[in-house]
């Protein structure tokens, strides 16, 4: 099995573990307090939908590890776009990857590994052309069987192409208050969490650029992948 694999599983299993132990006096004290808070695996407050995937935080390698699947839809269907949102979503079945985490916790958790927001576009900003900005990450997939990382850019195929600048746009309260899920947007957006700041607001809908995932590179639909998202170097 894949090494990284091995540690996302261990510790997802880990946080598990220590959070069914103390869910009992964790509930017991918000019950008492009367104001009821989940955290992660850093301590800090986050919210998550119930049944999503809890977000890997690993601080040491200053990397933010989601689970998603595959929506085969997209090897010949194109997304203008949704590069992973989070399925609890509005827009959960829109996207090339299905999020299995929620986008509000992916957020905290890129603030714990003290990833930079940019927090610059608006929903106005849809208008006009205009790149998000905030801290560069790098994104990579890999999933079991697989003994490597693949760069997120080379599982999409565009209309046109451009070199990939993720950046943590932030956007927590646009997130909090249209809950469309967008965890990774495949152009600059005032509502995703990440988004690709290579293609400017609009501009993927205003030129026609057509976004799909690659079926030579990814597993079959529906597999479980693992999403990486590492501050750049």
């Amino acid at each position: 099995m894949n090494k990284k694999i091995i540690i996302i599983l261990y510790l997802l299993s880990a946080f598990m573990f220590s959070s069914c132990g103390s869910k009992q006096s964790e509930e017991s004290n918000n019950s008492a307090s009367g104001n009821p808070q989940l955290t992660n695996s850093m301590g800090s407050v986050i919210l998550r939908d119930e049944g999503a995937v809890p977000v890997v935080i690993d601080k040491d390698n200053k990397e933010v590890i989601i689970e998603a699947t595959v929506n085969g839809k997209y090897f010949n269907t194109p997304s203008r776009h949704h590069g992973i949102v989070f399925k609890g979503g509005k827009y959960g079945d829109r996207a090339v990857l299905v999020g299995l985490a929620d986008e509000r916790e992916f957020y905290q958790a890129l603030k714990d590994i003290g990833c930079v927001e940019g927090t610059n576009l608006t929903m106005e900003d849809m208008k006009l052309s205009k790149a998000v900005k905030g801290e560069p990450l790098d994104v990579f997939v890999t999933w079991e069987g697989l003994s490597k990382e693949i760069p997120f850019s080379d599982i999409i195929r565009s209309s046109e192409e451009r070199i990939m600048i993720v950046r943590f746009g932030g956007n927590f309260e646009a997130a909090k208050a249209n809950r469309t899920g967008c965890i990774l947007c495949l152009d600059s957006c005032p509502i995703a969490i990440t988004s690709d700041s290579s293609f400017t607001t609009a501009e993927l809908e205003n030129k026609e650029i057509d976004k799909y995932i690659r079926e030579d590179v990814l597993p079959a639909y529906g597999s479980k992948v693992y999403v990486i998202f590492r501050i750049a170097e």
